[in-house]
């Protein structure tokens, strides 16, 4: 894509979402050049939710202010706060990887054609993150085996786990990949 427009963005949000989302614009700002309005920036914050986990990304947005030919006067202010409110939410939303490649310069496709299996080894050692002290926690409270553990990561995620340290094993993953496993734990039985 070269450009997206808002409804884009909301109906994949949509789509995406079910509905399930938010967005906040505040702390406006109108930029003055010369005493005259030239630029609106807003921030904007957007929340998702899905399975229970609700997950916020925050950008800003600009507009310029567009003059009557005149020059003296802007012809809506007004529709430069939702302009730049509109472009907040594309940059929220491409945080979320909807339309990235519109920020992603060097954004080639055969770049990601490619599947990702991660072989993760590792020895002895007892969990450091709290996140990794959640999931251990659902574990043990679905009295879930090592093996069970294992063969679901591989099934859900594509993982293949190569250690019988689970603790380590979650240490190793972002927080981003340790939220997903544990909000897909919250739904297991």
């Amino acid at each position: 894509m070269k450009y997206t427009d808002g409804p884009y963005v909301i109906r994949t949000l949509n789509a995406a979402f079910n509905w399930n989302w938010d967005f906040v614009a505040d702390c406006e700002e109108l930029l003055l050049n010369n005493g005259q309005p030239f630029e609106v920036k807003v921030r904007g914050t957007l929340t998702v939710r899905l399975g229970g986990q609700a997950v916020t990304k925050t950008q800003y947005g600009c507009q310029p202010i567009e003059m009557l030919k005149s020059g003296q006067a802007p012809v809506s202010i007004g529709d430069a706060y939702k302009g730049a409110a509109t472009d907040a939410l594309k940059k929220c939303a491409s945080m979320l990887g909807i339309a990235l490649d519109l920020y992603d310069s060097d954004y080639r496709p055969e770049k990601y054609e490619q599947e990702v299996v991660r072989d993760i080894k590792l020895a002895g050692a007892q969990p450091t993150s709290k996140a990794t002290g959640y999931i251990l926690a659902k574990i043990q409270e679905l009295g879930w085996g090592i093996d069970k553990v294992k063969a679901w990561i591989e099934a859900e995620f594509a993982y293949s786990v190569v250690t019988d340290d689970l603790g380590k094993f979650f240490d190793s993953l972002g927080v981003v990949e340790q939220r997903k496993i544990f909000a897909a734990l919250r739904e297991a039985r």
